[in-house]
C-alpha cells in the first residue's frame, strides 16, 4: 500500500512540473535555444504586421524554450511551411524574452482572450490557439487553408501602433 501511493506521489508531483513548466514561464529558468529552422524565422517585435511580399497569410506562434508542447507544434509548423509556400509563421520565444512576452500579452488581448500559456497561435480572424496536441492539427491546418483562400488579415495589425 505504502509504495503504490509512493508512486501515485511521485507521477503527481512530475505531472505538476511538467504542466507549470509548460504553462508558467515566469517559474521556469529554461535555456534559450532557436527554434526557427528553414523557413520560420525568430521574429522582432518590429516586424508586427509586416509580412513577406509574397506571403497571403501570416501565422504567429508564441512558445516556451523547453515546452514539449511548444516542440509538437513547431514540427508541425515547419510541415505547413513546406506545404504551403504563401504562409508565413512568425515565431515569438516568450519564457526568456520579456518583450515577446508583452507582445503575446497585446495580441491576446486584441483578440479578447487572456495570454495563459504556451504554445499560443493566431491565424486571421480566428480565436487564438492555446496549447496544442497532435488532434488540433487538423483545426490548425483548416484555418490556414481559410486564409490563404480568402486572405485573413495579419494578426500583428490589431496591435500595430
Amino acid at each position: 500500500m505504502f509504495k503504490k501511493n509512493y508512486l501515485l506521489s511521485i507521477i503527481i508531483v512530475l505531472s505538476v512540473f511538467l504542466i507549470s513548466a509548460c504553462a508558467s514561464p515566469s517559474e521556469t529558468e529554461i535555456n534559450n535555444q532557436n527554434l526557427g529552422q528553414g523557413s520560420i524565422d525568430e521574429t522582432s517585435s518590429s516586424q508586427l504586421g509586416e509580412s513577406r511580399p509574397d506571403a497571403k497569410t501570416t501565422l504567429y506562434f508564441f512558445w516556451g524554450d523547453g515546452c514539449p508542447h511548444c516542440e509538437v507544434e513547431r514540427e508541425f509548423l515547419e510541415e505547413m511551411q513546406d506545404k504551403y509556400s504563401d504562409l508565413e509563421i512568425k515565431m515569438y520565444e516568450t519564457w526568456k524574452d520579456r518583450d515577446n512576452a508583452q507582445i503575446l500579452q497585446e495580441m491576446a488581448e486584441a483578440y479578447g482572450a487572456r495570454a495563459s500559456g504556451v504554445p499560443m497561435t493566431f491565424i486571421g480572424d480566428f480565436d487564438p490557439t492555446i496549447g496544442f496536441s497532435a488532434q488540433m492539427e487538423d483545426e490548425l491546418e483548416e484555418k490556414i487553408e481559410f486564409c490563404l483562400e480568402e486572405e485573413c488579415p495579419d494578426p500583428g495589425n490589431k496591435i500595430k501602433n
